[in-house]
């Protein structure tokens, strides 16, 4: 089994990039469901995109797997077992996560499932810094006059989200969410980014 750590990024640093990562599941709960389609956006502070990557995956253990959401993520059982295998896909993730700040919209949940997933397949991961775009947008709003979902935060700040509940799609929304809501924070330069981990 293999053991890697995403090591805390000191105070006296500072960060450049941001990995905003997707995932799309059989459902909510990471010990029983499974991951579908995953997505990851690497952009710079400020937002321009330096890398992607997105996939469907095909689970490590097939006759583990049972299919669903597919009413809300659109992916059938066909796509998935044409997926990228989980092994393959967490192979190409983890190194993007390991080279930048991990971010997310609901981060517990997508933590969540990359933990349970990689243990799956023998990895044991953990990340020691996040950002999650969920807990900032409740600090800009603390009298909680709107609602927090990512397609509610798209509407207010006008970010168009071409395909809702789609991993790339949702990944650049976030990504973009990610840059208003560090103007509303006054984050405006690397060295404040501590402000914004949770």
């Amino acid at each position: 089994m293999t053991t890697n750590s995403v090591p805390a990024i000191p105070p006296s640093q500072t960060c450049t990039s941001f990995v905003v990562v997707d995932f799309e599941t059989t459902g909510f709960d990471p010990e029983i469901d499974r991951i579908v389609q995953m997505a990851a956006v690497v952009i710079d502070f400020n937002g321009h995109i330096l890398h992607s990557f997105d996939t469907i995956v095909k689970p490590e253990s097939p006759a583990q797997y049972t299919h669903g959401a597919q009413h809300i993520h659109g992916i059938s059982p066909e796509q998935v077992v044409a997926g990228m295998p989980l092994s393959q896909a967490l192979a190409t993730l983890w190194p993007l996560i390991n080279s930048h700040v991990f971010t997310a919209h609901n981060a517990q949940f997508d933590l969540g499932f990359l933990h349970a997933e990689s243990t799956r397949i023998g990895i044991q991961h953990t990340v020691d810094t996040h950002i999650d775009t969920l807990e900032l947008a409740r600090r800009t709003d603390a009298d909680r006059t709107r609602k927090h979902s990512l397609q509610a935060l798209c509407e207010h700040y006008g970010i168009t989200n071409e395909q809702a509940h789609e991993a790339r799609s949702d990944a650049i929304a976030t990504a973009q969410l990610l840059l208003h809501l560090m103007k509303d924070l006054g984050v405006n330069s690397p060295e404040q980014f501590q402000s914004l981990l949770a």
